[in-house]
C-alpha cells in the first residue's frame, strides 16, 4: 500500500500555503457514484467505535476532497475521492499527522492557523496549495477548512477542491485581459468601458487625449455625475443638431438599459471658451450568460475636422445649387457610370422639360438633339457622352427639340472630369442659348446682302449671284457652235429696269405710297421668275433680274415681256389703284469671260434705250 504523502516540487515544497484568502468558486457539476459505507472516525488518535456513523455518503463529489482531522491535527477520516485526486492508496492515512503533508516552510504557518481554528478565534480558514500528484503532475488545490469540533463530527473539516484548470484558465483571462488592455491603449478612438451602473470601469490613453480626462479622475466615477459636474463647469454634451443632451439620453445609458447597441451617433462637446468638439460615438452593450446586461464599451472618434470641412462642404454646394439655378447657361454632368448628376434649371427650359420629368439618374439619349442642320443625331454624337470619352467640346452647335416642337439652337462646351490620379469622375457640359443671337446674325447677313425695303438682293449680293451665273456658263460651252445670231445657246440674261412717272407717285402722293408701291413691284417681278433667278435693287426705282437662259435670246426677249407685262397691271395702294410701267432693257451673254460689271452697264444702256423709244413713241402721238 502507497501512503499517502506529499512529493517534492521544483523550489524545494510540497504545499505552499500562500496565507488566508477569499476565492470565490463556481461549484464543479459532480458525477454520482455508488454509495459506501463510512469508515468510522477516530479522535485523538484512538480508534473507537461509533454507535452509528457520523456521516453517511449518497453521492461523492468527482472532484472534491473531505477530511476530518481532529483537535491534534490527526485524520480521523478521508473521502475515497482523495486516492482519485492525488493518484495515492489513502486507506492507512486514518490517524496519521496531517502537518506531516507541508514542507518545512509551510508546516508552521499551517499549524498556526489550524490552531486558531481549534481555540475558536477563527470559524474558517482558506488557503490556496500546489502539490505533485502520484503521476508527477502539479496541481493546484483550493482548501477550506472549517471548526465542527463542539458538534457530532468532532474535528476540523478540511474540503479541498483542485483548481488546476480554473487557475490555467484565470491566468489564460488575465494575460487575454493584458492583451486586450494593449490592444486598447493603442487605439485611435477614446474607449470607455462601464459597468451595469454606469460606473466607469476603463478609459484608455486616447480617451485621457480627447477628452482631457485622466483616467485616475474618472475610473470608478459614475458617469451621470461626471457629466453633470461638467455641465455646471460650462462643459455640455450636445446632439448632432446642438441640442442639449440630457444624461439619461446618452447612448451609453440608452444601451445599458435597452440592450441594443447604438452605431453612429454624433455627439458634440461645448466648452466655454474653445472651439466645439465633435465625435461619432459607437456603443456596444456586454451581456452575461443569463442574458443580462453587465456593461458597456463605447468608442468616441473625433470628427471635428471632418465635420468642418462637411461644414463648409455643404456651404459650397449651396452656393453651387444657388449657382446653378440662378445660371442663364444649362449645366448638365453625369458621373463616371454615366448616369445624369445635374440638370440645372435653364438645362430643363433648354429641353423643354415639364415638372413631371426627372433626368437625374437617367443614362443620356439622343431624343431630342439634331445636329446644327436640323438632321437627327446619333447617340455616339451626344455632347456629354462625347465629353466621357475624353473629348474637349468647344463652341459646337446643336439643336435642342422639345416635346412641343420648339426648337433652340445652343452652343455647347463640354469636358471630362477626373481625378488627380486620372480616374475618370464623369463629364459635364455647358450650353449657351443662341437662338436670337443666331437669329439675330441671320437678319445682319440678310441686311448686308438685301434691301430693307424690299428685302430682294442689293448691289453686293447682285455682284455675288451674277458672277456665279457667269462662272457657271463654263459647264455649258459647246465646241460646236450655233447661228452667229447666238440663238439657241444657253447664256446668262440681265434685265435692268426701272418704273415709269414713279417720281410723281412720290411727289404727288407721297413716300410711304412710294415705298409701298417699290415693295408691290419687288413681288410681282419675285412671283414672275423661277427660284434659282435673282432679283436685285439697286435703289429707288431701279430693278435687276438675273436670268439663267437656255435657249439664247429669243427666251430673253420673252422673259422681257413677262417682266412688263406683270408690271404693268394696275397696283391697289392705299386704297388707290395706280399703274406704273417699267421700262425693261436686256443683254444676253454666253462666254464664261464676260465681265459682269459691263454686263450691267449694257442692260442699262438698253433700259434708256427702251425709255428714249417710248417717249418718242408718246410724242409722235401727240404731234
Amino acid at each position: 500500500m502507497t501512503r499517502f504523502e506529499s512529493r517534492p516540487l521544483p523550489g524545494d515544497a510540497t504545499f505552499e500555503a500562500f496565507g488566508p484568502s477569499v476565492v470565490l468558486h463556481q461549484r464543479t457539476p459532480h458525477r454520482p457514484v455508488p454509495s459506501q459505507p463510512v469508515p468510522a472516525l477516530t479522535t485523538n488518535g484512538r480508534a473507537e467505535p461509533v454507535p452509528e456513523p457520523r456521516f453517511h455518503t449518497l453521492s461523492e463529489h468527482e472532484f472534491d476532497v473531505l477530511a476530518v482531522v481532529s483537535g491534534e491535527g490527526r485524520f480521523t477520516f478521508v473521502s475515497p475521492s482523495a486516492e482519485r485526486l492525488f493518484g495515492y492508496d489513502v486507506s492507512d492515512v486514518i490517524g496519521t499527522d496531517a502537518f506531516a503533508l507541508f514542507d518545512s516552510l509551510s508546516v508552521e504557518p499551517v499549524r498556526v492557523l489550524f490552531n486558531e481554528l481549534v481555540a475558536g478565534r477563527r470559524l474558517s480558514v482558506f488557503l490556496e496549495m500546489s502539490t505533485v500528484r502520484a503521476d508527477g503532475k502539479v496541481i493546484d488545490l483550493d482548501v477550506v477548512a472549517a471548526n465542527h469540533l463542539d458538534d457530532p463530527i468532532g474535528g476540523v473539516v478540511i474540503n479541498v477542491r483542485d483548481i488546476t484548470e480554473r487557475k490555467r484558465l484565470e491566468q489564460q483571462i488575465r494575460e487575454v485581459d493584458q492583451r486586450q488592455a494593449a490592444i486598447v491603449d493603442s487605439l485611435a478612438d477614446g474607449v470607455m468601458m462601464v459597468d451595469a451602473g454606469g460606473s466607469i470601469a476603463r478609459v484608455n490613453e486616447s480617451f485621457e487625449v480627447m477628452f482631457q480626462a485622466p483616467r485616475v479622475r474618472v475610473v470608478g466615477q459614475a458617469l451621470e455625475d461626471l457629466l453633470l459636474s461638467g455641465r455646471a463647469n460650462g462643459i455640455a454634451v450636445v446632439d448632432g443638431d446642438g441640442e442639449v443632451v440630457e444624461a439619461s439620453d446618452h447612448p451609453i445609458f440608452l444601451s445599458l438599459r435597452n440592450g441594443r447597441r447604438s452605431v453612429g451617433v454624433i455627439l458634440g462637446v461645448m466648452r466655454t471658451g474653445k472651439p466645439p468638439m465633435w465625435v461619432r460615438t459607437n456603443v456596444q452593450p456586454m451581456t452575461g450568460t443569463d442574458g443580462q446586461v453587465t456593461g458597456a464599451v463605447a468608442s468616441f472618434s473625433d470628427i471635428t475636422a471632418a465635420r468642418l470641412a462637411a461644414t463648409e462642404l455643404s456651404r459650397e454646394e449651396r452656393f453651387l445649387q444657388v449657382l446653378l439655378d440662378t445660371l442663364e447657361e444649362g449645366i448638365v454632368a453625369c458621373d463616371a457610370d454615366g448616369r445624369i448628376t445635374v440638370f440645372n434649371p435653364a438645362a430643363r427650359r433648354l429641353h423643354g422639360l415639364v415638372d413631371e420629368v426627372d433626368p437625374i439618374g437617367r443614362i443620356p439619349s439622343d431624343r431630342g438633339l439634331r445636329r446644327s442642320d436640323g438632321s437627327p443625331m446619333a447617340p455616339r454624337e451626344n455632347p456629354l457622352i462625347r465629353a466621357m470619352s475624353g473629348e474637349r467640346l468647344r463652341d459646337i452647335e446643336i439643336i435642342l427639340e422639345s416635346e412641343s416642337g420648339e426648337h433652340r439652337k445652343v452652343s455647347v462646351n463640354g469636358q471630362s472630369l477626373v481625378d488627380d490620379e486620372g480616374r475618370m469622375l464623369g463629364a459635364v457640359v455647358a450650353m449657351h442659348d443662341v437662338t436670337e443671337q443666331k437669329l439675330n446674325e441671320k437678319r445682319l447677313a440678310e441686311l448686308a446682302l438685301h434691301d430693307p425695303l424690299t428685302g430682294l438682293a442689293n448691289r453686293t449680293l447682285l455682284a455675288e449671284r451674277l458672277q456665279e451665273a457667269i462662272d457657271g456658263l463654263a459647264e455649258h460651252v459647246r465646241p460646236e457652235a450655233p447661228a452667229a445670231d447666238g440663238t439657241g445657246r444657253p447664256g446668262v440674261a440681265v434685265f435692268l429696269l426701272d418704273l415709269d412717272e414713279f417720281k410723281e407717285i412720290n411727289d404727288v402722293l407721297g413716300h410711304d405710297v412710294g415705298d409701298d408701291m417699290l415693295i408691290a413691284v419687288a413681288r410681282r417681278l419675285a412671283a414672275i421668275v423661277r427660284p434659282s433667278d435673282t432679283v436685285a435693287r439697286l435703289g429707288g426705282d431701279e430693278f435687276v433680274v438675273v436670268c439663267d437662259i437656255e435657249n439664247g435670246e429669243d427666251e430673253m426677249l420673252l422673259i422681257a415681256e413677262r417682266i412688263s407685262t406683270a408690271l404693268a397691271r394696275p397696283y391697289r395702294i392705299d386704297d388707290r389703284t395706280l399703274t406704273a410701267l417699267a421700262s425693261v432693257g436686256g443683254v444676253f451673254a454666253d462666254n464664261p469671260d464676260t465681265d459682269p460689271s459691263k454686263l450691267l452697264s449694257r442692260a442699262d444702256d438698253a433700259m434708256y434705250g427702251v425709255k428714249w423709244s417710248r417717249r418718242r413713241e408718246r410724242r409722235s402721238m401727240m404731234d
